[in-house]
C-alpha cells in the first residue's frame, strides 16, 4: 500500500498543541508498522513550511525541513500535466476550504493510483477518486 501525507498531517504531527496531534501520532506509528511506502508532494511541503513557521516557530518550520531531507518519503513533483488536471477539480469544486494545493493532492492521488490519505481535511474524504481511496484519520 502507498500513502499520501497530506499538510494537516504533517502539521498535526509536528505541533504538539495541534487539535489532532495525538490521533496524529498513532496513524503515523501504524504507518510505520505495517512498512507502507510514504509520499507527499513539493507543493505539500512548500504548503507545509510556511503554517509550521506562522503556527509553530521559524525553528519548527527548519527543523522539519531537514528530517524531510534525511526521510524516505518520496517526494512527487506536480508536472504540467498534473497542474492540468489540478485546474480542472480547481474549477469544478465550490468550496472555500479547499486550496489548489488540495487539487493539485487530489491530481496526484488519481495519477499516482495512490491508496490512502492520511490527512486531516475533510474534502480528502468527499473527494471522487478515480479509483479506491482510504483515509486514515
Amino acid at each position: 500500500m502507498n500513502v499520501f501525507i497530506d499538510t494537516s498531517a504533517f502539521c498535526a504531527l509536528t505541533i504538539p498543541r495541534d487539535q489532532h496531534n495525538h490521533k496524529a501520532k498513532s496513524v503515523y506509528k501504524q504507518i510505520h508498522k505495517d512498512k507502507v511506502l510514504i509520499c507527499t508532494s513539493d507543493y505539500v511541503l512548500d504548503e507545509t513550511y510556511t503554517l509550521l513557521k506562522m503556527r509553530g516557530s521559524y525553528a519548527t518550520a527548519v527543523k522539519f525541513m531537514n528530517q524531510m531531507d534525511q526521510c524516505n518519503i518520496t517526494v512527487l513533483r506536480v508536472t504540467e500535466d498534473v497542474e492540468n488536471s489540478a485546474k480542472t477539480i480547481f474549477r469544478k469544486i465550490d468550496d472555500k476550504r479547499l486550496s489548489y494545493t488540495d487539487c493539485t493532492s487530489f491530481a496526484l492521488i488519481n495519477q499516482s493510483g495512490i491508496e490512502a490519505v492520511f490527512a486531516f481535511d475533510e474534502h480528502f474524504r468527499y473527494h471522487p477518486y478515480n479509483h479506491p481511496v482510504r483515509c486514515l484519520f
